[in-house]
């Protein structure tokens, strides 16, 4: 298929958000927004509260403006409140404004209300605008709001950021959730040089508020410009640290390195760089999602620069700014990380999965311990 005949694509959740705040900022708001479910893919609720935010920043910067700002899944919810503002004038102002927030569940119990609501949108004497967030649940109500074509009313639907690039870029500076970051970290004043995104997300994940928590914490240590060697010291001491340094002695056959970290995790333990304690089986999946990374990256650097290009080149290529930390990494793993011996990796990465996922061994440290063994590089005699 052309490109002049490919659908045109959707705009990412975070331009979505970003766009609808920045009307919002401005004044320019919709007679009524409905922020619904997606149509595919997980939910992300994050967004639909940051569009929640900028509308009560503006509601409540108006003078003479009646805003009803409701939380539905309050247990002191009553919908004859609701019903009864939509259905007269107020008498403390002359416009009036509702944001009505976590709004689906109520919704599905009185499905009149779904009505109520695209009446008041619709009508001369309705509120001047309204914000609606009924997203996490489907019924009689919400498919009512879902299928509503009135004009004047605007739909948004917000699934989670994709944490992988996409197959025609496999740059992971290139997924949603590292453009979301990075431009997040603009608005900070902060610089994300280049692999620091995709490094960062592979760290913190793809939701959102964690990649905001991220940025603050960089901002909170004051530094502005962000590389991938300052984003592997902050999680130096952290599970993601001991995942990364999992990859570069698996990556380098040092089987005695591999055991003594396993041995650390077994009677340590874990946390992620925030803080948070991370169980037995997240561990083995951010450590086989470590090495697996790291093992492509070198399998790239490796063919480019058995091509002819320069390190630096190969590193750039592969999605890492070649910094001298970075450089001098991936030169000590070329040293002893011979095509066969990354083939080896690769079969022993599959291996150490199907053995925890399908053959069903419960101890996943064994699952490592036998990884680091089936990768040992032995010498020549």
């Amino acid at each position: 298929m052309s490109a002049a005949t490919r659908k045109k694509r959707a705009a990412d959740p975070g331009t979505t958000c970003r766009e609808l705040c920045a009307r919002f900022e401005q004044g320019d708001l919709p007679r009524c927004l409905l922020v619904l479910p997606p149509t595919s893919g997980e939910e992300e609720v994050w967004f639909g509260e940051q569009v929640l935010k900028a509308a009560r920043t503006f509601g409540r910067s108006q003078e003479g403006l009646d805003l009803l700002d409701i939380d539905a899944s309050s247990p002191d919810f009553q919908p004859e409140v609701l019903e009864g503002f939509l259905a007269s004038k107020s008498l403390f102002a002359s416009r009036q404004a509702l944001i009505l927030g976590r709004a689906a569940k109520v919704i599905n119990k009185w499905p009149r209300l779904a009505d109520a609501l695209l009446a008041a949108a619709t009508s001369a004497d309705g509120p001047e605008w309204m914000v609606v967030q009924a997203a996490g649940n489907t019924g009689k109500g919400m498919k009512a709001l879902a299928a509503t074509r009135k004009k004047g009313i605007e739909k948004a639907r917000f699934r989670g950021l994709y944490g992988d690039p996409p197959p025609w870029k496999p740059d992971p500076d290139a997924s949603e959730a590292a453009q979301f970051v990075a431009m997040e970290a603009r608005e900070r004043g902060l610089k994300l040089q280049r692999g620091a995104p995709g490094l960062l997300v592979q760290l913190a994940g793809a939701r959102p508020n964690d990649l905001i928590q991220a940025l603050e914490h960089f901002g909170m240590l004051g530094t502005d410009s962000i590389g991938e060697e300052e984003v592997r010291q902050v999680a130096a001491q952290s599970a993601e640290g001991s995942a990364f340094d999992f990859a570069d002695a698996v990556l380098a056959g040092d089987a005695a390195q591999t055991l003594r970290l396993i041995d650390q995790l077994s009677r340590h333990g874990m946390r992620s760089w925030d803080g948070r304690r991370v169980s037995a089986r997240d561990a083995f999946s951010m450590i086989l999602g470590a090495v697996t990374r790291e093992h492509k990256k070198t399998v790239a650097v490796l063919e480019n620069v058995q091509s002819g290009s320069s390190l630096e080149d190969a590193l750039t290529a592969a999605g890492s700014r070649p910094s001298m930390p970075v450089v001098n990494r991936m030169q000590k793993r070329l040293q002893v990380a011979t095509a066969a011996h990354l083939d080896a990796v690769l079969a022993a990465l599959v291996e150490a999965e199907e053995n925890v996922k399908m053959a069903g061994w419960r101890d996943s440290t064994a699952a490592l311990e036998f990884l680091a063994i089936r990768t040992m590089r032995r010498r020549q005699a």
